[in-house]
């Protein structure tokens, strides 16, 4: 699904906004038009860190010339981030990665995501409801507790039916995300993005139904456009990178870990979210 070549950007920061606990809403300007499509992703510049962060493109204005990322403060360099001041200027590689196949949607598609990984599902439902096909699009998200809920009511303002668990209680159902599966038997194909134990339930649960699922997971980068390998898992066809032939995988093709082990891909040392 890729679109344009890569290439560099100079961005400005226009505002950045707190959606939620340690999640930060980041919108720039780039200096000409961006293509790009749900799913892909930007590896951009923090002033004073050698390596750049990769963050999923959470939504692109119909020009291109501006775009938004969803930050999960973590560690420094994204402490630092959130804390610039809008007008900085920084550096960005874009588009990178194959993003969602939104030809195979259907009439009712399911976009399930966790926690950090939420951000590239709102540019995909903002994609499929603008679609000529007008699809029933049904989002399911899931969180901690409240205090962590977000983008909630942006869904909704995009026209799609809204479900949320958390693991409290306190909003939405109590349980797990992937539990919406099991009340939904005419979705016509899911894309999820969140983390490794979340992806594996929605694996199993596409193939045990016969559904086509599409799962975007995320690993350690360096250079985010295949040079260093670094980010290589296991599917079935012999190991992947996860910038250049992902993020976003056929749900049959992932290798993960035994049941019985910790639910992460093999051989990936992967962060939570996308």
């Amino acid at each position: 699904m890729r679109t344009a070549r890569t290439i560099e950007y100079v961005a400005h920061i226009r505002q950045t906004s707190i959606l939620a606990e340690g999640m930060y809403r980041i919108e720039f300007e780039v200096d000409h038009p961006l293509v790009c499509v749900p799913g892909q992703f930007v590896n951009l510049e923090i002033p004073g860190y050698l390596l750049r962060r990769p963050l999923a493109i959470a939504d692109c204005s119909d020009d291109g010339m501006r775009i938004v990322v969803i930050v999960r403060v973590v560690g420094a360099g994204t402490a630092d981030l959130v804390l610039l001041k809008p007008g900085a200027r920084l550096r960005l590689l874009a588009p990178l990665g194959d993003g969602f196949n939104t030809a195979v949607a259907g009439v009712n598609p399911l976009l399930l995501g966790g926690g950090s990984g939420i951000p590239p599902l709102f540019f995909l439902a903002k994609f499929l409801c603008s679609s000529p096909t007008h699809p029933d699009v049904h989002v399911a998200l899931g969180f901690r507790s409240a205090q962590q809920a977000y983008l909630i009511e942006q869904f909704e303002e995009l026209g799609c039916a809204v479900h949320v668990a958390t693991e409290d209680g306190s909003a939405g159902r109590q349980g797990r995300v992937t539990d919406f599966l099991q009340t939904m038997p005419h979705v016509t194909q899911v894309f999820a993005c969140g983390p490794d134990a979340m992806l594996r339930t929605v694996q199993a649960w596409a193939r045990d139904n016969s559904r086509g699922a599409q799962l975007s997971v995320e690993a350690h980068m360096a250079c985010g456009f295949g040079a260093c390998l670094g980010c290589a898992i296991p599917t079935v066809s012999g190991n992947r990178r996860v910038c250049v032939d992902g993020p976003v995988f056929d749900s049959a093709e992932l290798v993960f870990a035994s049941e019985s082990s910790e639910p992460r891909l093999q051989q990936t040392s992967k962060e939570s979210g996308c």
